[in-house]
């Protein structure tokens, strides 16, 4: 199995050999059929502009923009400066680091990489940030907004961005694995908050305390029922279901008969 390093973490290699939040979230959530793709290389997701603002600010927090910026050239001017599609992520970080209360939330080690066993396979996590002496872990996130509420296909209604992109899962998963990488008792785990500010013009920011034991428990249940065709599908041992509606899917669709406009 692949030692991990921040140089392959998130390597192709590294996700043949490890689950992870958003591989799971991948085949459950999205579509299993794009998911195997991406792990063959047969399809690679282009970042829209939004998510790469979104990693600009996580660079900020890592200590690792000059890195960024060696990789990401077409998000700089050649005097290396954000162009103006980007230029919303500076004042994201201002925003945060003229905070002494959310700055004190960032304050522990950046980026450590944690794996452990569960259900079946290895899985690998990476926090933003890990305290160990207050026994925390906070996650960074950038949202289109931190109040308005989003349209969940699952629950088929409005939701706060919490819900509707999944952190509870994040916070469960991330929390099992770092309560195995420490070798601590079962149940004994850690706080997790969020660390939130929005790609708004003028940035919102919130820290969210997303520690709840009880729907730990439920989001880990659920991720163990799911695991067994994971795990399958992943193997080669069953096919992955198409969902026909995501990009990948359109993109190798082959017609093979007309539908009727009431089927739409």
């Amino acid at each position: 199995m692949l030692i991990l390093t921040h140089e392959n973490y998130h390597s192709n290699s590294a996700n043949l050999d490890y689950m992870s939040r958003s591989q799971y979230m991948g085949f459950v959530y999205e579509c299993e059929a794009k998911a195997i793709a991406k792990l063959s290389m047969e399809w690679v997701d282009i970042p829209t502009s939004a998510q790469e603002v979104g990693q600009y600010v996580h660079s900020w927090s890592a200590g690792t923009q000059d890195e960024f910026r060696a990789k990401h050239p077409s998000m700089f001017t050649k005097a290396n400066f954000l162009r103006s599609e980007y230029l919303v992520a500076n004042t994201m970080i201002d925003s945060l680091q003229e905070d002494p209360f959310v700055m004190s939330y960032l304050e522990g080690v950046k980026e450590t990489i944690l794996t452990g066993e569960l259900y079946g396979v290895m899985w690998k996590i990476m926090p933003n940030v890990l305290n160990r002496e207050r026994r925390r872990s906070v996650d960074l996130a950038t949202t289109r907004s931190i109040t308005e509420k989003v349209w969940d296909e699952e629950t088929r209604k409005k939701v706060s961005f919490i819900e509707a992109y999944k952190y509870p899962l994040k916070m469960a998963i991330y929390s099992e694995i770092e309560r195995l990488a420490m070798g601590r008792a079962p149940r004994d785990w850690s706080e997790f908050l969020i660390v939130a500010v929005s790609k708004e013009k003028t940035p919102d920011k919130a820290i969210i305390n997303l520690t709840d034991f009880a729907r730990l428990e439920v989001e880990l249940a659920h991720v163990e029922v799911a695991m067994p065709r994971i795990i399958r599908v992943k193997a080669g041992l069953e096919e992955p279901i198409r969902c026909e509606r995501c990009d990948y899917c359109r993109s190798t669709k082959v017609l093979t008969d007309a539908v009727h406009y009431s089927e739409l």
